[in-house]
């Protein structure tokens, strides 16, 4: 912690901490006939982000400047962090008074492909500054109200939700293609919002992001299991999938059939390896107290364009394997599947039970009519 207030209060040359609800220093320094001489304060805040909390160092100088920001912990995604760190995303907040707003849209640019990354870190940047204003520097101010946020990243999801719908209404295999089309396009290259294990890992955990804020991960995390379990088929996977939908897209057009195939039997014995991620990946997520180290898949490295070496050679001949083999990610790691294959198991079993309920009561009324007889 000490290190993190030094980066963004480097004229201090010690701190004192006066404040826990958020954590706040003072920065002290010595001056030229030894006097103490207050050079800022340091505030750690948290955030909202769409894998969990975002915790923030914000350093302030006795003016209410201020003068340098740092990322202290985080549960997102790390190809998020990534690209935050690659536009310097930090950096609009310096030379900033606390007492402005600093919300993203208003005052705030936010990073593309990191977008709740970014709101995020502003939350948490406001909250600290609103507090030292208030408590500290008797600055009159006032916190913003979490305000819907509802542009077109949202109207997108929900119009191929409703796409979906109709399409699987009409049982159409053309608006099936019209929407894993417009999934492509939109949540993964656009807005880079497909679903990952770390937002179930980040659900499973408790961290739950604004939904005013956040309301696509509602939709995804929230509806589009719902209505897997009323309509009985795999939504996500096959509809609105981006990375499912490049690679049918990319099978489709380079090779028109598959060329690899195998028994369903040696199929369903290759997908225990999905099973020993998932189970990896989730264990990992929990004991690190971090939602992001879940988040294995591939496509992160595609859609945010953000990935070591390891990383890229992983995307390259999933993407080359499913050229050979229909939706080879799918098929043999995906997540995804696991998740929608219970909902759907349930669904069945549900569906068994009731039906098993009926016969006896059925049978009980049949037995109770002929006594009377």
């Amino acid at each position: 912690m000490l290190l993190q207030a030094e980066e963004v209060l480097p004229e201090a040359q010690s701190f004192l901490k006066i404040a826990s609800a958020p954590l706040t220093l003072k920065g002290i320094s010595q001056g030229p006939h030894g006097e103490e001489e207050v050079k800022g304060y340091v505030v750690i805040a948290k955030g909202s982000s769409y894998g969990g909390p975002m915790v923030i160092a914000t350093g302030i100088d006795p003016h209410g400047v201020i003068v340098g920001t740092a990322i202290i912990e985080h549960k997102d995604t790390p190809s998020y962090i990534r690209v935050i760190k690659k536009y310097d995303f930090l950096k609009q907040f310096e030379a900033r008074k606390i007492t402005d707003p600093l919300s993203i849209k208003q005052d705030i640019n936010a990073i593309s492909g990191a977008t709740y990354s970014s709101r995020g870190i502003a939350e948490a940047i406001s909250i600290g500054s609103h507090e030292v204003a208030r408590n500290q520097l008797g600055l009159d101010v006032e916190d913003e109200e979490a305000a819907w946020v509802f542009g077109v990243r949202e109207g997108s999801v929900m119009a191929l939700v409703i796409l979906m719908l109709v399409g699987i209404a009409l049982k159409s295999d053309r608006i099936r293609w019209l929407t894993m089309a417009g999934s492509l396009v939109l949540i993964g290259f656009q807005y880079n919002t497909p679903i990952s294990l770390s937002n179930l890992a980040s659900l499973l955990m408790g961290y739950l992001p604004s939904i005013q804020q956040n309301l696509v991960w509602y939709i995804f995390l929230m509806v589009i299991p719902i209505l897997t379990f009323l309509i009985g088929k795999n939504l996500y996977c096959f509809w609105l999938c981006p990375f499912g939908a490049l690679q049918e897209l990319l099978a489709k057009v380079f090779v028109g059939k598959e060329v690899i195939c195998c028994s369903r039997g040696v199929e369903e014995k290759a997908t225990l390896v999905r099973y020993a991620l998932v189970y990896i990946a989730l264990l990992g997520a929990v004991i690190y107290q971090s939602p992001g180290v879940a988040g294995y898949e591939p496509f992160a490295t595609l859609f945010g364009m953000q990935g070591n070496i390891t990383e890229w050679l992983v995307l390259v001949v999933v993407l080359f394997s499913s050229l050979l083999m229909r939706r080879f990610w799918c098929r043999f790691f995906c997540p995804g599947m696991i998740v929608n294959r219970i909902i759907l198991r349930l669904r069945h079993h549900l569906i068994d039970f009731k039906r098993k309920l009926g016969a006896k009561s059925n049978q009980g009324c049949s037995a109770q009519n002929s006594v009377d007889q």
